[in-house]
């Protein structure tokens, strides 16, 4: 597919160097379970000039990077990393942190991390537990994101509706973007349903947007008409101002390339007007990320 105007900016991604940076689960551990399955081949260096030669056929112009060094004891090195390869090669954009919000020095980290001009926010992965939602001190760490008008980027899937509802309604001036829309783990009739009605639940809060990506780490044998209904679902949901496309990369590159997904998604898209494919690949991202 080609547009002369077709700029894309990809809300989430990811890079490593494995000489800068500990990469637990690249180097010395599997992650068990990992919905990616065996993710063996993706063991080496992704960095951004790979990112760049990767993104060059769809015009890629800004990125999003999310945390990934889940090694390092302290976040902050990934940030400071990022921010030199940014300052260097002009991507990531925005940098995603890891975020420690229940420890009690989680003010301090985060104003460190403030120290790097690309940093927007934090994600906290969910599987140290869903009850960590409503948990007392998530929720003091997470007034930390308010007082500095910082993004939460989500990682929670439809068991979590409530009390991602609730953290919304809580909080209504922090952004929240919620990951891989909504992570669909299963690919039935009824769990498509039953993801439906949760995804509508969660839209009911105005403060969170929804990133289009991480389909292909539950659909290996995937296609565009098997991953257009998800999409399509989130876009109708959620609004195009509130939705926006992620590669995931390099992680969905186990199972397409760059710009073979790119174009999937605006293949499912295409009868969409100008101006809402430029929110879903361009200005969405670049609003809530503010980038």
């Amino acid at each position: 597919m080609e547009s002369d105007d077709f700029a894309f900016v990809d809300a989430h991604h990811h890079l490593w160097d494995l000489e800068a940076l500990h990469y637990a689960w690249l180097t010395d551990r599997p992650f068990e379970g990992h919905p990616s399955g065996d993710y063996s081949a993706i063991k080496r260096n992704h960095v951004v000039a790979d990112l760049k030669a990767a993104g060059a056929p769809v015009n890629l112009i800004k990125s999003v990077h999310i945390e990934t060094a889940d090694g390092e004891t302290d976040p902050v090195r990934e940030t400071a990393w990022l921010q030199s390869v940014a300052d260097r090669d002009g991507l990531p954009s925005g940098i995603i942190a890891r975020g420690e919000l229940m420890d009690a020095g989680s003010d301090a980290q985060l104003d460190r991390h403030l120290e790097y001009a690309n940093f927007r926010g934090v994600r906290m992965l969910t599987f140290h537990g869903p009850d960590i939602l409503g948990d007392a001190a998530f929720l003091r760490g997470f007034d930390g994101l308010r007082k500095r008008d910082l993004v939460f980027d989500m990682d929670a899937d439809i068991a979590h509706t409530d009390k991602v509802v609730a953290l919304a309604k809580r909080f209504p001036d922090v952004r929240i973007v919620l990951g891989h829309c909504g992570f669909p783990k299963r690919r039935t009739v009824d769990y498509f349903h039953a993801w439906r009605k949760g995804m509508k639940a969660i839209a009911q809060a105005p403060n969170i947007a929804c990133k289009l990506s991480g389909l292909l780490m539950v659909d290996h044998q995937w296609s565009i008409e098997s991953i257009a209904p998800w999409i399509e679902e989130c876009i109708e949901i959620f609004g195009v101002e509130r939705c926006m496309f992620g590669t995931n990369w390099p992680l969905d590159g186990l199972y397409a390339d760059y710009a073979t997904l790119v174009n999937a998604y605006r293949q499912i898209v295409a009868d969409y007007s100008a101006d809402e494919r430029k929110a879903l690949f361009q200005r969405s991202a670049e609003s809530w990320y503010r980038i």
